[in-house]
């Protein structure tokens, strides 16, 4: 009965956030790994760079999701997402290119922490 009245409305709310969260929260967890390589000055593993990639990627789709669903509060994750990516794309190409971008490292992480913080709000504070 508790559950019916209390859980069960809360995880239809907030189950796809959950979800991108806990894909986020693995995502960030691989992406301390390449940044370890990066700051080392070794070439990170292609599996581990496709599995960030790809977990961010559907992480990102499940966020857009809840915004074409109403929750316009996740436009900021967007926003930022956006940044984020671009720095993420820039680091590919500057990786590509031999050079070790410590800096553009450390930015894109730094925003991906503020990207993940405000989401784990918005999800455990359904609207």
């Amino acid at each position: 009965m508790a559950y019916a009245l209390f859980a069960e409305p809360l995880l239809k709310e907030v189950s796809m956030l959950i979800v991108s969260l806990a894909l986020f929260t693995i995502a960030a967890l691989v992406g301390i790994f390449l940044a370890k390589d990066v700051f080392a000055g070794k070439s990170p593993s292609g599996l581990a760079r496709f599995t960030h990639v790809g977990l961010a990627c559907v992480g990102s789709v499940l966020v857009i999701v809840e915004v074409f669903r109403g929750d316009q509060r996740l436009w900021i994750n967007i926003g930022l997402a956006v940044v984020i990516i671009a720095l993420g794309g820039l680091i590919w190409y500057l990786r590509s290119k031999g050079e070790f971008p410590r800096k553009l490292v450390l930015a894109h992480g730094g925003l991906a922490v503020v990207c993940y913080l405000v989401l784990a709000y918005f999800a455990f504070n359904p609207r």
